[in-house]
């Protein structure tokens, strides 16, 4: 008799893994904010050498506030975000760097 019931609610629903596992080529991120189409994933995993503003708009023209949003300390650490969903059916990453200095960003969709 084949077994029907392969996962349960919960294991089906597991939104902690992801089927995909995109390497992004390194980015390098200046004074003007740049987005990046996050849509489709759940996570965000990124590493940067230089301190990072960051947050997620709708659009890509949407403007970064330096004076309100998060940012990253640049080093040896990997950063995981998850990607909010809900702003609309778009959703961007925005990236400016903090300091004088550009940052060479990292980072993997999943």
């Amino acid at each position: 008799m084949a077994k029907l019931q392969l996962h349960r609610a919960h294991e089906s629903l597991n939104t902690q893994s992801a089927a995909d596992w995109q390497v992004q080529a390194v980015n390098t991120v200046g004074s003007s904010a740049e987005a990046i189409d996050v849509s489709g994933y759940h996570n965000v995993h990124i590493m940067t050498d230089n301190d990072l503003y960051f947050s997620f708009q709708p659009s890509s023209t949407d403007v970064l506030s330096t004076a309100n949003d998060l940012y990253l300390m640049g080093g040896d650490t990997i950063y995981s975000l998850r990607i909010p969903h809900g702003l609309s059916d778009t959703v961007n990453i925005q990236l400016e760097r903090k300091g004088s200095s550009d940052c060479a960003v990292r980072m993997v969709l999943s």
